[in-house]
């Protein structure tokens, strides 16, 4: 398998709710707070209900959700956790029970996004909007419309730039900053996917930077630790163990190998990644204790009479690509060949644990009423 030189580019559990990678930023970010549970707040000015008779010009200005997603970048998933878990806001419902929103109401979307970019939890910001009443958002509409084109809110910083220069840093604090912020508008699952796992990707392809071995190291086994969260999110338990073994001489697990894990956690397996550094003997016990189905070997090259079976489980050998620094104009290129290559031995590799072990049945969701 050639390698390829390169540089760039919430879901939820069964039961609903999202795992939440640190207890300390549960109530900033998924976790529902006690106290809205108990005592859920309502707001005092008139809400939108499904018993609502609009205007024809209110209809007109009425917006879905994914077009309110684009307008203030928050995504589907989570305004409709800011609605039911902490009523923050409350659409109109349209029959068959789609939510429409207002310009109220997504002004009053921004201004969730301000409080809670400064630090403030949900329940503390229910409690502000409450005290706030309608008039702070309408006076804010209203001061805008005639100052200045709407804008709208965004984190200040990229998500990606803030976890790359964590990485080149070795700086924990900015690390664990842009997790807190992340968490707030993903589920662990998106950060991992779309943030942790690109942001070391474009890292593997950049040209040298000081400590840039021990900085890609460092990122790698901090993505690695997020990945074994979210492996072990409720419902996983009964699922068939697949097993990722990373034997890349002096290489930690790359983006490619963490692309594998998501791809196969999204295929409903329970995913487990084997540490680094152990021996044959410590690595066949590992796979036995977690009950392997399928094992997983990455590496750059094939042995000539690989080994089909091992502490019980099925073993597959995936060789996927090397992203390496290069200079110049054509490192996007160089990536894009990376990615296509990538995800074309993914799909492969998926292909065969499937028919190995075929695909397991979702867990059963607890339905919500939206």
């Amino acid at each position: 398998m050639p390698r390829v030189n390169a540089a760039r580019s919430g879901r939820r559990t069964p039961s609903g709710c999202a795992v939440s990678f640190d207890a300390s930023v549960v109530e900033g970010c998924y976790n529902i707070d006690a106290q809205v549970i108990q005592h859920p707040l309502r707001r005092r000015w008139p809400v939108s209900t499904t018993e609502s008779n609009p205007t024809e010009t209110e209809s007109q200005a009425l917006l879905p959700i994914r077009s309110v997603s684009q307008i203030t970048g928050v995504n589907p998933i989570t305004l409709r956790a800011w609605e039911r878990r902490y009523d923050l806001i409350r659409p109109t419902r349209t029959p068959a029970g789609h939510r429409l929103y207002s310009q109220a109401d997504i002004r009053t979307i921004q201004r969730i996004q301000e409080l809670a970019e400064s630090g403030m939890g949900f329940a503390q910001i229910a409690l502000l909007l409450e005290q706030e009443g309608p008039d702070a958002n309408e006076d804010a509409g209203d001061e805008t419309s005639t100052t200045a084109p709407p804008t709208t809110v965004a984190p200040p910083r990229s998500l990606l730039d803030r976890v790359m220069r964590a990485a080149i840093d070795l700086d924990p604090s900015e690390l664990r900053a842009a997790e807190v912020t992340a968490l707030m508008w993903l589920t662990p699952e998106d950060y991992l996917r779309e943030v942790l796992i690109e942001a070391l990707a474009q890292l593997e392809a950049r040209t040298a930077w000081p400590d840039r071995d021990l900085g890609l190291v460092w990122l790698a086994e901090y993505i690695k630790g997020r990945a074994e969260w979210v492996a072990d999110a409720p419902g996983r338990a009964t699922a068939p163990v697949v097993v990722i073994d990373n034997l890349v001489p002096g290489r930690p697990f790359s983006a490619g190998g963490l692309r594998l894990f998501t791809a196969l956690h999204d295929d409903q397996f329970h995913v487990r990644l084997l540490p680094t550094g152990l021996n044959e003997t410590q690595r066949t016990q590992m796979a036995r204790r977690w009950g392997a189905r399928a094992w997983i070997r990455l590496d750059t090259t094939r042995p000539e009479n690989p080994t089909t079976s091992a502490a019980g489980a099925r073993v597959f050998w995936c060789e996927l690509p090397l992203l390496e620094p290069e200079d110049g104009d054509q490192a996007v290129d160089f990536m894009q060949r990376w990615r296509e290559l990538v995800e074309r031995d993914i799909q492969h590799c998926r292909e065969q644990v499937a028919e190995a072990l075929g695909r397991p049945e979702p867990a059963p969701v607890r339905l919500t009423r939206h």
